[in-house]
């Protein structure tokens, strides 16, 4: 497991890795928008699920805070160390022995990181409305025992890499049809890729589980149990440990070989077929939300609907996807580790200024934007291309994706990989648009990042019914 310490410098890099989970967006990312009360559901003294409220102030550029936690009996806690600089927010909790970091964004109106007590995990935090304040937060998907299956904690090494990979690993007490992989999408994810208390993996492995088949979840290289640099690390990496995982899993006597599976969410649904295009024992795909489109392309796509969202003006909104799709081309054309170059940087900067930035920020947003440019995440995602890996991957495949998701177009998405296994003869895969569903696969009202939050559901029981019954016509 990383120290503390770096994974704490991961807080504010994190905001650049969630595209495809809760959406990278160019962005005024100051301070000022920190004001107000922020709600999360976080695990505090051993307790899981803890809904807790933070209320920040300023007052003449001086910060303080206060946290409440209605299910701990806390009001008011005091904050006693706050530090917001630009987008970033540092806070400690003596009282509760809670160390946070994070980096907040104001296009989502979210803000991304990490707390610490006894362990460090990933904590994001929603703006709190007036009604969500002393509510507590119901997640009634979240499986909770006795199961009726057996529950295994595992660790084993990645041997291409070295690094440590620990998950949880479900099984049948019998006749198990076949065994599902769950790869996360962007950002430090642990096994359950939980997300504001709902974990959605741990309710897909339920379900399935309770099918007949066996499903491994793990965390991210560097989070929770499992080792590595998870900051040095770019897709490239995690389609290694998912590569590791079926490796794994092929070795265990008590699962049925050949038969092992992935199920990709989001980032992960553009890993999935970087694996299953470069085995032949791969027993089934199925891509939830998964690009099927190059990533420039989504980009821009994902960017334009969200400022229109947003009310940004057409005529900004026209010129700033001209800017977004040169800016995606010419980084793509640079090496990983190329510095952006004088041209770039222009282009950065009228961005920043079409999108509403003002004069004293324009410098600083946009050396923000030329450190998320530069991670080795971001230039191998930028430079991706997943036509190529889904005409290659031969097993059975289903993709689904939800009409309300606005990080990746249904209709554009699914068209495109409807269209690439045509052309491959693929001879078994279906595509699916799930009426009402956002990326997360949550019913939802219009899509919006700040349902994900609100919406005591965490996976839609439609979306759960339909990928078991695709598997069950096939196991």
């Amino acid at each position: 497991m990383q120290p503390i310490k770096t994974l704490f410098a991961e807080a504010k890099w994190h905001l650049k890795t969630v595209i495809l989970t809760t959406g990278l967006i160019s962005t005024n990312v100051m301070a000022s928008g920190l004001e107000g009360d922020w709600r999360s559901v976080a695990q505090i003294n051993g307790e899981k699920n803890i809904p807790v409220v933070i209320h920040l102030e300023e007052d003449n550029g001086m910060w303080k805070g206060s946290l409440d936690s209605p299910s701990l009996g806390a009001k008011g806690v005091e904050i006693s160390m706050l530090e917001i600089r630009d987008s970033s927010i540092t806070f400690e909790v003596e009282d509760l022995q809670i160390n946070y970091k994070g980096t907040y964004s104001a296009a989502v109106d979210l803000v991304f990181g990490f707390i610490s007590q006894e362990v460090t995990s990933p904590l994001n935090f929603s703006r709190a409305s007036e009604d969500a304040k002393n509510r507590t937060s119901n997640r009634p998907q979240t499986p909770k025992g006795p199961f009726p299956y057996a529950i295994e904690e595992v660790s084993f090494k990645n041997a291409a890499t070295g690094n440590i990979i620990s998950g949880t690993l479900t099984k049948p007490k019998s006749n198990i049809k076949a065994t599902a992989v769950l790869i996360s999408g962007s950002g430090p994810q642990d096994r359950d890729e939980t997300l504001f208390g709902h974990k959605p993996f741990a309710v897909i492995a339920d379900h399935l589980t309770r099918q007949g088949y066996a499903v491994f979840r793990y965390d991210d290289r560097g989070i929770g149990g499992s080792s590595g640099d998870f900051r040095a690390a770019t897709s490239k990496d995690f389609a290694s440990d998912a590569n590791a995982a079926v490796d794994y899993l092929n070795s265990r006597k008590d699962l049925p070989k050949g038969k092992v599976g992935l199920i990709g969410h989001s980032e992960g649904g553009m890993i999935a077929p970087m694996v299953a295009s470069s085995r032949d024992d791969i027993g089934f795909t199925i891509l939830l939300a998964g690009p099927g489109v190059k990533i420039p392309e989504l980009l821009v796509d994902q960017w334009h609907r969200n400022r229109k969202f947003n009310n940004l003006p057409e005529q900004n909104m026209q010129r700033l996807s001209q800017l977004d799709k040169e800016i995606f081309e010419r980084i793509a054309q640079l090496g990983m580790y190329e510095s952006l170059n004088d041209e770039i940087h222009e282009l950065l900067y009228e961005s920043v200024k079409l999108e509403g930035a003002q004069e004293e920020e324009l410098d600083a947003q946009v050396e923000q934007l030329k450190k998320q440019y530069t991670t080795p995440w971001f230039r191998y995602f930028v430079k991706f291309n997943p036509e190529p890996y889904l005409k290659q991957t031969k097993s059975p495949l289903l993709a689904l994706n939800g009409s309300l998701d606005y990080q990746v177009d249904a209709k554009m998405n699914l068209s495109n990989i409807q269209s690439i296994l045509s052309s491959a003869g693929h001879k078994d895969f279906k595509t699916i648009e799930l009426n009402k569903m956002n990326h997360l696969f949550q019913i939802a009202n219009k899509g919006s990042f700040s349902e994900y939050a609100e919406l005591e559901e965490s996976f839609s029981p439609v979306a759960l019914e339909v990928m078991s019954s695709w598997l069950n016509e096939r196991f």
